[in-house]
């Protein structure tokens, strides 16, 4: 073989071991970037402290028509936004086919995060890569997650605050203390703001419920702002993607929270100002309802709530509470009694047995009705205790509503001694009927006075009256008034009230005979006195004593 034709040979197979390993390397990147998933990883492997090479990571922004440089910067830029903004990537989640086709769009193209709708790999040249339109957003996400400011100050920081100690840089621990410092310091400035200008304005109005409604929002407002402040903020700190994932995920529940707290309390405001409403009005019924009202909305406010966050944080609400229904049957029997005490409620607004501040006696237990509510009615007894009765046991039992009275009955009998006399008695009972009648009190219609039995030591008078008054307190205070008129006329008339006495009497024997009781009358004198109270008789009067003044009977009857 010739030396000319062995250096051609030799030339020959440098450039196919050349192309060769081109091609070789080409396919190696082309490997990378082969599916999403490849495609990811390499985007944010080598951008990993240990294994950096960022002309690696740089591979996925081909779209770019610039120079490397820029396509490593572009690169850098979006993992500090995704880091900073504390999106995970799931790679069990990410496909891992070539042919990957997005099932909403049917684009072969792949959202990195549904928060970010706008970064996503799309598949050109049969290599995954970032699509045009993600590069283009990536400058103006990255001045969106980094304030200008805070990025210029990093800049100038010496090389001793830049030390890592535990992971983090020794300026980041005083970012995060001035991070909440500045928090805190705004939520101040906001609660000052309402109290000391907003309320005072609210002051001047001619109504209240707007000082209700300041009062309500001061506290759960200022909490919202200093969240909303931290949230949109914690960016700048330029913590680890794990810290900053948690860190959203805690201040977007406590925004959420923050508005339950809001909501809460403008429940109760309108609760009240419903109160306000309602008792303009005759009926009681809208009374009852308000605590209902005011229980009804606390209870939605924090359901809602709960629903709430739990979708904002990824959770199928509708299936859970699918799931839920499946051991419906299991709750529904082991809260029969609660469901029972509902009903029951039910039943006390429909059928409307007594109303608040009633006085009532049900199922052992009396006093004045306070609040109607979902399970149970509680009752201000007496003795000033707070009884919380279940709403099944009223709806089951008897309901003995004494505040819806019209009259309010006394029954009492007075006893006087028995040296009253006939007229003495007539002139009593009659006095007790004047008063009755000359008290706007009492019921005038029907009223009962009457001697009524020779008891075992007093002449008993029965009283049998009715007051009309509005509550215990002024039925207590008549009583009182008409006890005082009946002792006058007792001291007016002439007699004495009894008292429980035993008389002991010894009757003496003179040789076997007893002792004469007034006068000896023979049986013609007895009879003839007897027949004086038959018909017609000079003693005989039926219709009872009766007393006059100037000529006429003294008579206070009822209906008279």
């Amino acid at each position: 073989m010739s030396l000319k034709r062995f250096f051609t040979s030799g030339f020959i197979c440098l450039l196919f071991l050349l192309s060769g390993s081109a091609l070789a390397f080409q396919n190696a990147q082309s490997e990378l970037l082969s599916t999403p998933k490849k495609s990811l990883h390499t985007f944010l492997h080598w951008q990993q402290t240990g294994h950096l090479d960022l002309s690696k990571a740089a591979l996925t922004m081909k779209m770019l028509e610039g120079t490397d440089e820029e396509r490593i910067e572009l690169a850098t830029e979006l993992k500090k936004v995704l880091d900073a903004r504390g999106l995970l990537v799931e790679y069990e989640n990410v496909p891992n086919t070539r042919n990957y086709v997005d099932s909403l769009s049917g684009l072969q193209q792949y959202i990195l995060f549904d928060e970010l709708p706008e970064i996503y790999l799309t598949k050109t040249n049969d290599e995954w890569v970032f699509s045009k339109a993600t590069i283009e957003q990536i400058p103006e996400l990255y001045r969106d997650t980094f304030s200008s400011l805070v990025e210029a100050v990093v800049g100038e920081l010496p090389a001793s605050l830049k030390q890592d100690w535990f992971g983090i840089q020794i300026w980041q621990y005083i970012a995060v203390f001035c991070w909440l410092l500045l928090g805190l310091i705004f939520r101040k400035v906001f609660e000052f703001i309402l109290e000391n200008y907003i309320h005072k304005l609210a002051k001047k109005t001619a109504f209240t419920w707007d000082d209700d409604l300041i009062d309500g929002i001061d506290k759960p407002s200022g909490f919202i702002f200093m969240m909303f402040f931290w949230l949109a903020t914690f960016t700048n700190l330029q913590l680890s993607v794990t810290v900053n994932h948690y860190l959203s995920l805690i201040l977007e529940i406590a925004v959420s929270v923050g508005f339950i707290w809001l909501f809460y309390n403008l429940s109760d405001v309108f609760s009240k100002y419903l109160g306000v409403l309602t008792s303009k009005t005759e009926t009681k019924l809208d009374d009852q309802l308000v605590p209902l009202i005011r229980k009804t909305l606390r209870f939605f406010v924090l359901v809602m709530g709960v629903i709430l966050i739990l979708q904002n944080n990824g959770y199928n609400v509708a299936s859970l509470i699918a799931g839920l229904g499946i051991g419906g049957l299991a709750v529904a029997l082991a809260a029969r009694d609660t469901l029972a005490n509902f009903f029951g409620s039910v039943t006390i607004f429909v059928d409307k047995p007594f109303r608040i501040g009633d006085w009532i006696k049900v199922a052992g237990v009396e006093g004045t009705v306070e609040e109607v509510g979902f399970r149970s009615t509680r009752i201000r007894t007496f003795y000033n205790s707070l009884v919380s009765v279940p709403n099944s046991n009223i709806s089951n039992n008897e309901v003995d509503n004494l505040g819806l009275r019209e009259y309010r009955r006394l029954l009492t009998t007075l006893n006087l001694t028995y040296s009253t006399s006939p007229e003495q008695m007539e002139a009593f009972v009659e006095g007790i009927k004047a008063i009755v009648k000359s008290n706007s009190h009492f019921r005038q219609d029907f009223y009962e006075v009457h001697f009524n039995a020779f008891g075992a030591h007093s002449l008993d008078v029965m009283v049998y009256v009715f007051f009309k008054v509005p509550d215990w307190s002024t039925e207590l205070q008549q009583k009182h008034n008409f006890f005082l008129e009946v002792l006058k006329l007792a001291k007016e008339v002439g007699v004495e009230f009894a008292f429980p006495t035993q008389t002991l009497h010894v009757d003496s024997f003179h040789k076997d005979e007893p002792r004469q009781v007034g006068e000896p009358r023979t049986e013609e004198e007895l009879a003839a006195s007897v027949t004086e109270y038959g018909p017609n008789g000079s003693k005989s009067n039926p219709d009872g004593l009766r007393i006059f003044k100037d000529g006429k009977e003294v008579d206070f009857g009822s209906g008279k």
